[in-house]
């Protein structure tokens, strides 16, 4: 405020003593110094390690990890306006801390990933757990051909979880090896020194004051939460925290 009010004063003084007039519209001081580039970069990078934070702690099962991690998402979705995911996250984020019992809100905390081979660093979403499940059902009302109908479609599907303990123990008695394996990720050598090429020739990193943004994204923002508006939030969680209130109280 004062930066403009001194720019002002100095156009009026040009004006009146010198017989001068500045450009009516000049770049503001903020935008004149902002490195737009760097800013989407930056926001780029940022953005990667919570991606990678998010993967690290599925693959290890961490509760915790991901407890902490759904807190920053909540800000992100509430942010770009994603609100179904919002509410999503932060339903969970109450039922973990206020509405559950400390056992059931533990068992909601940890029991977010599947682990089928039991060695460590090897757990999946239940999501995709329960996809596979899903390809084994209609593997099996397949078989059905033509008994297919809505009784045995059902009466075979409550079989699936035995079915699967029958195969692993028919696998154990034959001493079948198994082999646990990662989905294999394709040479990405060749991509990585492309984009690490590009990213150093460009000095992408290294702040430089008054540089132009992409085409794409004129002017981007360093901070991921740069448009998050505080007293909103603070509206938003207090109204969806007093409704789920009654709502649970009227419950119990």
């Amino acid at each position: 405020m004062l930066n403009k009010i001194i720019s002002n004063y100095h156009c009026r003084h040009e004006d009146q003593k010198h017989g001068q007039k500045l450009a009516d519209e000049e770049i503001p001081q903020e935008e004149a110094k902002a490195d737009y580039k760097f800013n989407y970069h930056s926001a780029k990078l940022a953005f990667g390690l919570v991606l990678l934070e998010f993967n690290d702690a599925l693959k290890e099962g961490d509760g915790d990890r991901l407890f902490e991690l759904y807190k920053l998402a909540l800000l992100i979705y509430k942010t770009h306006g994603h609100y179904k995911y919002a509410y999503g996250v932060l339903l969970y984020l109450v039922k973990c801390i206020a509405i559950l019992p400390p056992s059931q809100a533990l068992r909601l905390k940890w029991n977010r990933t599947y682990n089928v081979s039991g060695l460590p660093g090897r757990n999946i979403p239940l999501d995709l757990q329960k996809e596979h499940d899903n390809k084994d059902v209609k593997c099996m009302w397949r078989n059905l051909g033509a008994n297919l109908d809505e009784h045995n479609a059902e009466r075979t599907a409550g079989t699936l979880q035995s079915t699967q303990l029958v195969y692993q123990s028919v696998d154990r008695d034959c001493m079948v090896n198994e082999h646990h394996f990662a989905r294999k990720i394709p040479n990405e050598e060749e991509a990585v020194n492309q984009i690490t090429t590009d990213l150093l020739s460009n000095d992408v990193f290294k702040r430089t004051p008054g540089r132009e943004g992409y085409a794409s994204f004129p002017k981007f923002e360093r901070n991921l939460l740069h448009n998050l508006d505080y007293r909103d939030l603070h509206k938003w969680l207090k109204e969806h925290i007093d409704l789920w209130g009654s709502i649970y109280q009227q419950e119990r």
